[in-house]
C-alpha cells in the first residue's frame, strides 16, 4: 500500500493482491486475481533542489581530549586545534571573559589579601572537598575553578562548564545547558541558597575559600535571627518592663523597691495575745471601725455538721441574728425537709436561739438572689414561713414558687418561665391579690443583674401606691416592672446604646438602666416613667464604692457616675498614678482625699494603668483602714490596709471562706466547709 493512496485502510491492506511482487513479478504458486482496471493517474510532484553538503563532524575523541592551556594567564576560553566545524556551539553566546589565573604548579601560594579583604570559607551543611584533598588525576580541571574569582554558586556540579575535565558521555547532552545557565544569572542577581550535595565524584570540583566568605549559610542566619528574637523577648517582656498597658505581674509603685520584701501579717508587730471571743459593740453603723487597722484576728468558730455544709447552706444576717438554711438529714436530694438554724452573735460566743425543721416543696440546694425575706416576725425562705421569735415552720400556699419581694404587708412571689403573683396575710391566712404574665424570666433571679451599688437582693423600689417590684429577666430584654398593689406591668426603656443589653440598677425613687459600656443611662421613677439621661462617657474607670448596706437613690447614681462622688456611701476606694499606683480614699461626709502607697506585697500585683476593680470594698469613717476582697484579678485574698502606714494585714483563715458577710463594724464572719468562722479587729 502506498501512503499516497487515501482510499486504502488497514483492512484493505489485508487484501491486496498477493499477485504483486516487490519487482512486479508475480509470486510463485499464487491465485490469480482479475484485473479491474487502470486506476486514476496523480501529477507527478516537482524534484526539490539538492541539500547541500555537511561538514564532517569532528572526532569525538579529540573533542574530549581538548589540552587546556598550562602556565599562561587565561584571557579567553581556549579554542581547539582543528577546523572551524568542530565548534558545537556555534551561534550561542560566548562564555564572559575569565579573570586571569596563576600557574597551574602554584594555584595555592597566591600572594595573601588584605585584611578587608580577607575570606572564609561558607558555611554550609555540605562538605566540600578542600584543595589539598583533591586527587592528582583532576588537577588540570579543579586548578582552573579554585582560583578563579565566581561566585559560590557558579561552583555547583549541575553548573559545571566546558573547562571541567573530561566528563562522562552520560553527562554530554547537559554541558551546553549547565554552561547557558551559568550565563543566564549574574553574580550581583543571585540570592543567597544553601549549597546542594555534589554528584558522586566531589573531588573534581575546588572552593575558593576567599570567595565562599561573601555569602552566610541560610541555616546560620536563621539561627541568629531566632537567637536575637529570644534576647529580644526576654529583655523587652512586661516581668521585666513597667510598660505594658496589660495586667502583669510587675511592680509600679514608686514605694515598692523599699517595700518589696515587706511582708503581709496577720495583725500589727507588738500586740498582746488575745483571747478568744468579741467583744465589741454590736452596732451596725454601715461603716467599719478604724480598730482593723491594728491586723486581723479570729473571735470564735462555730462547727456544723457535715450535712449542713456539704451542700452550701443559705445565710442571713437580720440585725445581731444570723439564720441559717439548709437541707435536713435524711432527706433525699429534692430536699423535701428544711432545716434552719437561728444564732445570736452579739455575746462573746454565738448563742443558739432555735434549730427547727419542716416541710418543703422546694430544695434548700436552689440558689436564688434574694434567699431570704424578712419583716417584722417572719422569715421567708420559698415556700416556708418562719417565726422569728420561735423558729416554728409553716406551709405557704404558693408552692414551688419563690418569694422574691416584700413590702406593705404584700409578698411578691415567681417562677420561670412568666409568672407572677402577690399574696397577703389576715388572721394567719393567706390570698392571692393578683396573677400576672410577665416577660421571660431568669432563672437565678434578680443575682448580677444591676451595677452593685445598692445592697445585695435588693428588689422593691418607691412607696405606698407607686410600689414597684423589678422583674428578673436576663439582660438582652427590656427590663420589666410590677406595681404591687395592682399586678400591673410595665416595660421599661432602655438607652439607644444597649444592642448587646443592659443593667439595671434599683433605687429608692426608681431605676437606673445603662447600657453594658456603662457610658450612656436613663433615670426613670418608680411607675417606670423616664426622667432624665446622662452620659458618662468621660471617665474610663470608675472608683470602687464602699458597700456598707445604704440604699442609693436615682439622683445619687448619677452623681457619682458623672462626678465619681458617692453621696449614700461612707467613700470611694481607686487607685491614682500611671506606672506609679497609689490608693486613694475619698470621703463623702468631706469630700478630702487620702493617699497611700500600694503595700510592698500587693504592689507586684499592679497593672500600668492602675486598674481596680475589687469584689468587695468598706471604709472607715476616718479613712484610715479599708477592706479589700480580691485586690486584683491575680490576687484574690483579703487584705485590712493600714492607709496611714501602708501595711496590709491578712490571715489564712480570712482566705478559705467561699462566701463572707458583714454583721457589725467590727465582725466579719465567713463560711468554709467545716463552720462559719468571726473575725475581728486584731487590737479588739
Amino acid at each position: 500500500m502506498s501512503n499516497d493512496d487515501p482510499h486504502r485502510s488497514p483492512d484493505d491492506e489485508a487484501q491486496s493482491r498477493p499477485s504483486d511482487g516487490r519487482d512486479g513479478e508475480p509470486l510463485a504458486n499464487t491465485t490469480d486475481f482479475p484485473e479491474f482496471g487502470d486506476l486514476p493517474t496523480f501529477t507527478p510532484l516537482p524534484e526539490l533542489a539538492p541539500l547541500p553538503e555537511l561538514a564532517p563532524l569532528p572526532d569525538f575523541d579529540d573533542f574530549f581530549t581538548l589540552t587546556p592551556p598550562a602556565d599562561e594567564a587565561i584571557t579567553e576560553q581556549a579554542q581547539p586545534e582543528g577546523p572551524q566545524e568542530m565548534d558545537l556551539l556555534a551561534g550561542v553566546a560566548p562564555l564572559p571573559e575569565l579573570a586571569p589565573q596563576p600557574a597551574i604548579a602554584q594555584p595555592l601560594t597566591e600572594e595573601p589579601t588584605a585584611p578587608d579583604d580577607e575570606k572564609e570559607p561558607m558555611e554550609s551543611v555540605v562538605a566540600w572537598p578542600q584543595a589539598e584533598e583533591a586527587p592528582a588525576r583532576n588537577v588540570r580541571g579543579a586548578a582552573v575553578l579554585a582560583s578563579t574569582s565566581v561566585s559560590a554558586f557558579e561552583l555547583l556540579p549541575d553548573e559545571a562548564t566546558s573547562e571541567e575535565p573530561q566528563p562522562a558521555s552520560r553527562d554530554v547532552a547537559s554541558i551546553a545547558a549547565a554552561t547557558a545557565s551559568s550565563r543566564r544569572t549574574s553574580e550581583g542577581d543571585r540570592t543567597p541558597t544553601a549549597l546542594r550535595a555534589p554528584d558522586p565524584e566531589p573531588s573534581r570540583t575546588w572552593v575558593d575559600k576567599t570567595v565562599v566568605k561573601r555569602k552566610p549559610s541560610v541555616v546560620m542566619i536563621v539561627f541568629g535571627c531566632i537567637l536575637a528574637l529570644n534576647v529580644a523577648v526576654f529583655l523587652f517582656s512586661p516581668s521585666r518592663s513597667g510598660s505594658s498597658s496589660t495586667p502583669s505581674s510587675h511592680q509600679t509603685s514608686s514605694h515598692s523597691a523599699a517595700q518589696a520584701n515587706s511582708e503581709v501579717r496577720e495583725h500589727a508587730a507588738n500586740l498582746p495575745t488575745r483571747a478568744p471571743g468579741y467583744r465589741g459593740s454590736a452596732t451596725n453603723t454601715h461603716s467599719i471601725s478604724p480598730q482593723w487597722s491594728s491586723g486581723v484576728a479570729t473571735a470564735w468558730t462555730l462547727e456544723l455538721p457535715p450535712e449542713m455544709t456539704r451542700l452550701t447552706p443559705h445565710l442571713f444576717v437580720d440585725g445581731q441574728v444570723l439564720n441559717i438554711a439548709t437541707t435536713a438529714r435524711g432527706t433525699d436530694q429534692s430536699g423535701s425537709t428544711l432545716r434552719v438554724v437561728a444564732y445570736d452573735l452579739s455575746g462573746e460566743e454565738p448563742a443558739l436561739l432555735w434549730d427547727t425543721v419542716g416541710p418543703t416543696e422546694n430544695s434548700a440546694v436552689v440558689t436564688y438572689e434574694p434567699a431570704f425575706l424578712s419583716n417584722e416576725t417572719q422569715l421567708f425562705f420559698h415556700d416556708v414561713v418562719i417565726d422569728k421569735a420561735t423558729g416554728e415552720h409553716s406551709q405557704a400556699p404558693w408552692g414551688i414558687e419563690i418569694p422574691l419581694a416584700q413590702a406593705e404587708g404584700i409578698v411578691v412571689t415567681c417562677t420561670p418561665p412568666s409568672t407572677c403573683n402577690g399574696w397577703t396575710q389576715a388572721s394567719g391566712e393567706w390570698t392571692n391579690l393578683w396573677t400576672t404574665t410577665t416577660i421571660a424570666q431568669a432563672s437565678y433571679a434578680l443575682r448580677d443583674h444591676g451595677l452593685g451599688y445598692a445592697p445585695t437582693g435588693t428588689t422593691l423600689s418607691g412607696s405606698g401606691a407607686l410600689t414597684s417590684f423589678l422583674v428578673p429577666s436576663l439582660h438582652q430584654v427590656s427590663p420589666q416592672i410590677i406595681n404591687i398593689h395592682t399586678g400591673e406591668t410595665t416595660t421599661l426603656p432602655i438607652p439607644d446604646q444597649s444592642g448587646l443589653g443592659q443593667y439595671v440598677e434599683v433605687a429608692t425613687d426608681g431605676f437606673v438602666i445603662v447600657d453594658v459600656s456603662q457610658q450612656n443611662g436613663l433615670l426613670l421613677d418608680s411607675s417606670g416613667a423616664l426622667q432624665s439621661t446622662f452620659s458618662a462617657a468621660g471617665y474610663r474607670y470608675l472608683p470602687a464604692v464602699s458597700r456598707d448596706g445604704n440604699n442609693p437613690s436615682t439622683a445619687d447614681i448619677k452623681t457619682f457616675m458623672t462626678t465619681k462622688t458617692a453621696n449614700w456611701a461612707t467613700g470611694t476606694v481607686g487607685l491614682v498614678g500611671e506606672n506609679d499606683c497609689s490608693i486613694q480614699v475619698t470621703l463623702t461626709s468631706d469630700g478630702s482625699t487620702h493617699t497611700t502607697p500600694v503595700p510592698g506585697a500587693l504592689s507586684q500585683y499592679m497593672t500600668s494603668s492602675c486598674y481596680f476593680s475589687p469584689k468587695e470594698v468598706r471604709v472607715s469613717a476616718d479613712a484610715s483602714v479599708l477592706y479589700a476582697d480580691t485586690f486584683t484579678y491575680q490576687d484574690e485574698r483579703r487584705y485590712f490596709i493600714d492607709t496611714a502606714n501602708g501595711l496590709a494585714y491578712t490571715s489564712n483563715l480570712l482566705n478559705l471562706p467561699k462566701q463572707t458577710m458583714w454583721v457589725f463594724d467590727d465582725m466579719l464572719i465567713g463560711m468554709s466547709t467545716t463552720g462559719i468562722t468571726a473575725f475581728v479587729p486584731a487590737s479588739s
